[in-house]
């Protein structure tokens, strides 16, 4: 491969891998502000098995019933059609009048808040992730209702504006052995029950959870119902901005990943039908997602808005987004569905144990045609680094080291490419000659060109063989660093203390990684270049700053990552020029 079409082809991989900012950075995309709107949710009801039998939780106390608060749904009143008082106080200021249970379980991945005010979490923080700092991540940021939590009937119905009864009594339970159960019980007066039953395990970052009706006949006629996670995912990150360009809904729908982001006048109301897996919503490295355990569901729908904010960084658009399953409903007397539920890291390797695609919310290798070829280097990459980690203990000397092995073991392709190059600069005035002497006939020339390449077993392809290995693994890294949750907030030496993250602007300390690609890259081309001419200048001196500028904003780790292996290309270079001398020196 020449130069030229070197050039074509890491232009062509830049655009695809940043597309939309290079129109936005242009001025030919602008998405329109829009301010935030509220959303709401419809859903209805189903059938399922139970989660693991009912154990006896570690912290046993007396069970205590909560107080009825607030308004029921005219659904559920009783035949005289009495309805309790309405009142719109939030669960967390009814908690302050005494009338609010709540409950607190203890693992060694998180700590959850339960309410009986619609029987479920308020709260959830990861303990081993926390923001910078040092405060742990809160999963359940801006709850307005418990979630997940069921709609019925079209939204009539809501189990978050419930007053449940608790079998335990307020307090804080640990989970140190078998895994713990909370239900809540409500009875409607007219005589619908609703029952929701958690298990919480020590080590998980999942809880399952089952939802039953009882009389659920006299809940109307709709044949479905949804399951809520009513709670937009948190922002995490130091810059905002690269949490909200990740946040969507996502759902596994017939074996694909299906990522719900069809927004109209800046707001979401999407549903797409089909036989679902599960559905979510994630941010950068964390997601919340339900998984139905009992039966599928039937389908998803995504709400949310988003709309554009000044900041003191500049115009960033923020994101709000839900996501609900589409579960069957027969409207029979009896109904139970059991859930997983996923409130956690993007760790690949950790969502996989749940054998049901979810890993697949990372989008590492779910790309239309191209996205087999890249999901075998992805894995190599989430599989050896953490290996590596294990023994070197810092990510940025790992990154160094799978550097250096990547290029020792496409070191024989390079040095079979340097040597085409050179042959094929040694042929080159017999190639002008053979398109001076056939100008009229292409094919007359392409045939002799041909001949001359077997004569001198030349193969013009062998140029590529170390670009068309390196890409693949350049995209699979690039997917790995943004998606996963590998490398964020690992330190490597100096100002280098989170190798997620990029550069944010030209003042950015990070920049001086970029500086220090483009020299790399400057002097690798200048010292392994097959030949001096006008073009192979210009590729030398335009390639470097042209792609440290559209990669300024990568994280730290896959610049860290170019510039060694494009200083360990030298090694290639040396080896080549040291076997080429001694080629030389031998006698005829």
């Amino acid at each position: 491969m020449d130069r030229k079409s070197i050039v074509l082809v890491v232009l062509l991989a830049v655009v695809i891998l940043f597309y939309w900012q290079i129109l936005e950075f242009l001025g030919l995309h602008e998405p329109a502000p829009e301010q935030p709107a509220q959303t709401t949710e419809q859903v209805d009801t189903a059938t399922a098995e139970q989660p693991p039998p009912q154990q006896q939780p570690t912290d046993t106390q007396p069970t205590r019933a909560a107080e009825p608060t607030g308004d029921l749904p005219s659904l559920l009143t009783d035949t005289t059609g009495a309805v309790a008082k309405q009142t719109d106080t939030l669960p967390f200021m009814a908690e302050q009048a005494g009338v609010i249970d709540t409950i607190v379980v203890e693992t060694d991945t998180y700590e959850v808040i339960l309410i009986n005010q619609g029987g479920g979490p308020v709260s959830m923080l990861l303990k081993e992730h926390s923001y910078r700092d040092g405060e742990p991540i809160e999963m359940l940021p801006e709850p307005m209702n418990v979630s997940p939590e069921a709609s019925f009937a079209q939204g009539a119905v809501m189990t978050g504006q419930l007053p449940f009864e608790s079998s335990l009594a307020s307090g804080t339970y640990n989970v140190s052995g078998q895994p713990l159960e909370v239900e809540y019980r409500y009875v409607a007066p007219n005589g619908v029950e609703f029952f929701k039953r958690y298990w919480f395990h020590r080590d998980k970052y999942s809880f399952d959870m089952v939802l039953e009706v009882r009389n659920g006949d006299r809940l109307g006629i709709d044949r479905k119902y949804y399951m809520v996670w009513n709670n937009p995912p948190p922002v995490t990150e130091p810059d905002p901005k690269t949490d909200y360009n990740e946040m969507n809904a996502v759902a596994y729908m017939g074996g694909s990943r299906e990522q719900l982001d069809d927004y109209e006048d800046s707001q979401l109301d999407q549903t797409l039908l089909g036989t679902t897996s599960w559905a979510g919503v994630r941010s950068k490295y964390f997601t919340a997602t339900m998984i139905p355990r009992s039966q599928l569901a039937e389908g998803v729908r995504a709400e949310g808005r988003k709309w554009k904010v000044q900041t003191p960084d500049g115009s960033m658009e923020k994101r709000d987004v839900t996501v609900a399953l589409e579960m069957p409903f027969a409207g029979s007397g009896a109904v139970t569905d059991s859930f997983t539920v996923f409130v956690g890291p993007m760790d690949y390797f950790l969502m996989s144990d749940y054998e049901v695609g979810l890993e697949d919310m990372l989008g590492i290798g779910t790309t239309p045609v191209v996205g087999w070829i890249i999901k075998p280097f992805a894995w190599i990459v989430m599989w050896g680094l953490p290996k590596l980690f294990s023994v070197v203990g810092n990510y940025g000397w790992v990154i160094i080291i799978f550097a250096l092995l990547i290029k020792l073991v496409t070191m024989p392709l390079s040095l079979k490419s340097f040597k085409s190059m050179q042959a094929m600069k040694d042929l080159q005035p017999k190639i002008e000659e053979l398109k001076k002497k056939h100008s009229k006939n292409p094919q007359a020339m392409n045939q002799e060109m041909m001949k001359l390449y077997k004569k001198h077993g030349v193969n013009p392809l062998s140029g590529c063989l170390p670009i068309l290995l390196q890409m693949p693994l350049l995209f699979a890294m690039f997917t790995v660093f943004r998606s996963t949750i590998l490398l964020r907030d690992a330190p490597f030496i100096w100002f280098i203390q989170d190798l997620s993250h990029g550069a944010t602007g030209f003042t950015d300390p990070y920049i001086v990684l970029v500086i220090i690609m483009v020299g790399a890259q400057f002097l690798s081309q200048h010292l392994t270049m097959a030949s001096s001419t006008q073009q192979n200048k210009a590729l030398m001196y335009m390639m470097p700053p042209v792609m440290g500028f559209f990669l300024y904003s990568l994280p730290a780790g896959l610049i860290l990552y170019w510039i060694c292996f494009s200083v360990f290309s030298l090694l290639d270079w040396l080896v080549y020029k040291r076997d080429k001398k001694n080629m030389q020196v031998q006698p005829a």
